[in-house]
């Protein structure tokens, strides 16, 4: 299991996937604060609230690594200009 979320978290080249390791991190606390609300307070939990708010943190970090990729000189090239993440094989 560990290595399956290393795999997950990880890009090509071995290091930390931010994107990846947000997205994990808000589905770990919506299920954390839903099962809070639901199971200890007894109130309904506004996953339509929270949704919108990891959605539009997901929108901007997204934003903001393409934007970095785009951006950097020293390795535009070797960025894949969509997804902003680096190309296997690059140096």
């Amino acid at each position: 299991m560990r290595a399956f979320f290393k795999a997950l978290a990880t890009d090509c080249q071995g290091r930390s996937d931010e994107q990846a390791v947000i997205s994990m991190v808000g589905a770990a606390v919506f299920f954390g604060l839903e099962i809070y609300a639901v199971g200890v307070h007894g109130q309904n939990f506004d996953a339509f609230g929270f949704g919108a708010g990891m959605g539009t943190l997901l929108g901007a970090t997204s934003a903001g690594f393409g934007l970095r990729a785009r951006w950097t000189p020293d390795v535009a090239a070797s960025v894949d200009q969509v997804t902003g993440r680096l190309m296997e094989g690059a140096p």
